[in-house]
């Protein structure tokens, strides 16, 4: 009886007494490497989605950035009835000296570039020592000429192909062509004529008018709108009596008839910028575009991808096979000779602490480089 209590007494014993301290020791062990390897784990993973992420950024913006950049490029110096024919420029700002004219309506530059000790006008925003591209161009729509008066270039009846509105505004900048020339003005007024598209006959509507009310433009002079024209007519330009009036008010009507095109004048500049965020790194690719407000042509400031840090152009000529920079080019005077650019774009993520690198904070870089054709240009 009582060697079965004492075997009882040391079983209940052996049960009741717990971990030991070593036994414990190994428990915490164990527990600190799943724990660990389960943080190292996660660690990792979330270092790999930050890098995808910022790879994404990056991508991304260096895709938008060379698809948009690469669509002007291709269309600089376009004119939507021929790159053959001569272009007349009306607009206030373009008479006088070449080198005094805005480049936003400089045609004659339709496409150049700027080595990065030299500032865009018209922007505030530039970052120094960074280069820069302008290019212009005739956006071609399917606005056309219904009505033009003979000998009178000032007022003319527009319409669409489609039967729509135009969507034109006051003030501006317009490009009207046909065959034999092209001519650049400032649209001062526009509405809603009345006209079937067929002068001097309302009632038939299909001959001439697509059937629309058509729009009134007018092309005026004065300080109504900036920049303004110097003369009301869309012909050659006609010198005027002394430096104050450097046109002819009226002008010539030029070669214009019925059918001629009307496209709006495309003024681009593509630049860096500073986008007023230093904790995302401060730069982004812009764009400046001629638009209008309140009936005047302005320039309008785009962001098109945060992270562009740099921007570099190389150029082709005609008659060679070597790319060179913007000096060279300037210096031989040789931008029309121009049919291809090479674009170099440097991008850092948006996100820090992602690279290895202690530069830029962490953050990911990459470059890439394109090489885009002038379509105006022969190859």
């Amino acid at each position: 009886m009582s060697r079965n209590f004492s075997r009882s007494l040391t079983a209940f014993y052996f049960r009741s007494r717990g971990l030991a301290l070593v036994e414990l020791m190994i428990s915490l062990v164990l527990g600190l490497v799943i724990i660990g390897a389960v943080t190292g784990i996660m660690l990792s993973n979330m270092q790999g989605f930050q890098t995808t992420r910022g790879l994404s950024q990056v991508q991304d913006a260096a895709r938008v950035g060379f698809e948009l950049l690469a669509r002007d490029i291709r269309q600089a110096g376009n004119v939507p009835c021929g790159n053959d024919i001569p272009v007349v420029n009306i607009l206030n700002d373009a008479q006088g000296d070449p080198d005094d004219v805005p480049w936003e309506y400089d045609f004659n530059n339709a496409f150049i570039g700027f080595d990065g000790d030299t500032s865009l006008e018209g922007v505030n925003n530039q970052i120094q020592n960074t280069e820069s591209i302008v290019m212009l161009s005739g956006a071609a729509s399917d606005i056309y000429v219904s009505d033009y008066p003979i000998n009178n270039g000032a007022s003319f009846t527009i319409d669409t192909a489609s039967g729509g509105p135009t969507g034109l505004a006051d003030g501006e900048i317009l490009m009207i062509c046909n065959e034999k020339q092209s001519t650049i003005f400032q649209l001062t007024q526009s509405g809603n004529s009345g006209n079937s598209g067929n002068s001097g006959n309302s009632g038939n509507s299909g001959n001439g008018g697509g059937g629309n009310s058509g729009e009134n433009v007018v092309v005026n002079t004065g300080g109504s709108t900036s920049p303004g024209n110097c003369s009301k007519g869309l012909g050659p330009v006609i010198p005027g009596n002394n430096s104050s009036q450097p046109c002819d008010t009226n002008g010539n009507a030029g070669p214009f008839d019925k059918n001629a095109v009307i496209a709006s004048l495309s003024s681009v500049a593509w630049y860096i910028g500073d986008n007023g965020r230093p904790d995302e790194g401060g730069r982004s690719l812009y764009m400046a575009r001629l638009g209008t407000n309140s009936g005047d042509a302005v320039l309008r400031r785009i962001e098109i991808a945060s992270g562009v840090t740099d921007l570099n152009f190389r150029f082709r000529l005609i008659d060679t096979a070597d790319f060179v920079d913007a000096d060279t080019i300037t210096a031989a005077n040789r931008w029309a000779d121009v049919n291809a650019v090479e674009v170099s774009m440097s991008l850092l993520s948006q996100d820090q602490n992602i690279s290895t690198s202690d530069a830029e904070n962490g953050r990911l870089e990459r470059s890439f480089t394109s090489v885009v054709a002038i379509r105006s240009h022969s190859l």
